[in-house]
């Protein structure tokens, strides 16, 4: 039976300040409601086994990829919430005099690991700069000053006010710029960082059985990060510099790279994807793409190689979706038409979220039935919270009958998964 709506409930977030661009990392509940650590990666064209290579790994090389590629854990909740400022520019200062030590006959180690000690430097300046320089008023406090001064017909202070709240600004945007420029040199290293690795590579192989991958894509306020899920099930492995290259639906590409020391056997190793941050017009940190279609991974190491081909869109979404949505559930009331003074009230009805947190952008098709009639409307929505309350009003004259059942259906983009319900029209309802 329908029953009564439910209230609206809202949620809202903040933006953190720009200034913490490098200091921020977040470890979102998705990771943790995930089981397991992938499927089973289907068969490769590869040679069946690894040539090693003849040639020794250089130390210089662990040292640079050390400072240069992204982390992996065995558990996500090893990757910390948030970094402090101190920490950032404690690690910087490590990777600058780790890279300044570094002598190498390899002229591609010595290039990158130049490119990246300029870059830290740069970046450590920077971070510096802006953490000595004044802020600007944030928009509530300058707005307060406003009225205040308006009040008291200070009209010049006012000016004046938001005069000096631009200049700061404006210092602050100087060092940001420089900063998100080392930045991009840095990330540029890191995805030259496979081409060094493959000269002291064993040569490629298959890996079916041997290496699964798993990746789970970010789900509205479940976080804006992706998951990277990668198991070892062969022997342990030194050394392995790992290539992952994402594509996106409309064809955008983005290349991470990972360097692991040790990787047991029988290990689950996570890699997090932020989808980055908008700083002066644009997305720095950004690690991933939008609605993911498919990856490549590439391993390096001296013992063994491999790439595989890992099809996200499809299957795995659907059932990354199915998992989230496990509990979601919906509540309904229907509204039967109503004539009135000024305008009429058509039929339709009203349905309340429950058993999930939220849900991202989304399509709800609701179809009224009555014997061999029926007539459906879809909406769109760009999100919607546990306890808040939807209305879906159908166009005057649209439903000229009262309903049995409504049939209820919410879809998601870039997914074949859909959560369906049929709602019975209780008779009290109707009247």
């Amino acid at each position: 039976m329908l029953q009564p709506p439910g209230r609206i409930s809202c949620a809202m977030e903040r933006n953190f300040w720009m200034i913490q661009i490098m200091a921020s990392v977040c470890v979102l509940p998705l990771a943790l409601m995930l089981s397991g650590c992938g499927n089973d990666t289907t068969a490769s064209n590869l040679p069946k086994y690894s040539t090693p290579s003849s040639t020794p790994l250089p130390e210089e090389f662990r040292v640079l990829a050390s400072h240069l590629s992204l982390e992996m854990k065995s558990d996500p909740v090893q990757f910390r919430n948030k970094r402090e400022m101190t920490d950032v520019m404690v690690e910087l200062q490590s990777a600058i005099l780790d890279l300044s030590e570094i002598k190498s006959k390899d002229k591609e180690i010595l290039y990158l690991s130049d490119q990246v000690r300029d870059a830290d430097t740069v970046i450590l300046q920077r971070l510096n700069n802006l953490n000595s320089l004044p802020k600007p008023p944030d928009e509530g406090t300058l707005f307060a000053g406003s009225i205040l001064d308006g009040f008291f017909g200070n009209f010049g202070g006012s000016y004046q006010r938001g005069l000096n709240a631009e200049t700061k600004q404006n210092a602050l945007n100087v060092e940001l710029q420089s900063l998100i420029a080392a930045v991009d040199k840095r990330d540029a290293a890191h995805q030259l960082l496979p081409k060094v690795a493959e000269k002291y590579s064993a040569t490629l192989s298959d890996s079916t059985a041997l290496i699964i991958v798993d990746f789970n894509e970010s789900w509205g306020y479940s976080g804006p990060d992706d998951w990277l899920v990668l198991q070892n099930l062969g022997e342990t492995l030194e050394d392995c510099t790992i290539l992952v290259q994402l594509t996106g639906a409309n064809g955008e590409v983005r290349k991470n790279v990972h360097f692991l020391k040790t990787w047991p056997a029988y290990t689950c190793m996570w890699g997090q994807y932020y989808a980055g941050k908008e700083v002066l017009g644009r997305t720095v940190e950004k690690m991933t793409v939008a609605y993911v279609q498919k990856l490549e991974v590439t391993i390096y190491s001296p013992q063994f190689a491999t790439q595989i081909h890992y099809v996200y869109k499809g299957a795995e979404k659907d059932k990354d979706v199915a998992h989230l949505c496990r509990d979601l559930s919906f509540q309904g009331a229907y509204q039967p038409y109503e004539s009135g003074i000024l305008w009429d009230t058509q039929r339709g009805a009203q349905f309340t979220m429950d058993g999930v947190s939220f849900l991202p952008k989304c399509r709800v098709d609701v179809t009224f039935r009555k014997g061999d009639q029926s007539k459906v409307w879809y909406w769109e929505h760009d999100s919607w919270m546990k306890g808040e309350s939807k209305k879906f009003t159908t166009p005057a004259g649209g439903l000229e009958f009262e309903p049995d059942n409504i049939d209820f259906e919410v879809s998601f983009p870039d997914t074949n998964y859909k959560h369906k319900a049929t709602l019975p029209v209780a008779l009290a309802s109707k009247k």
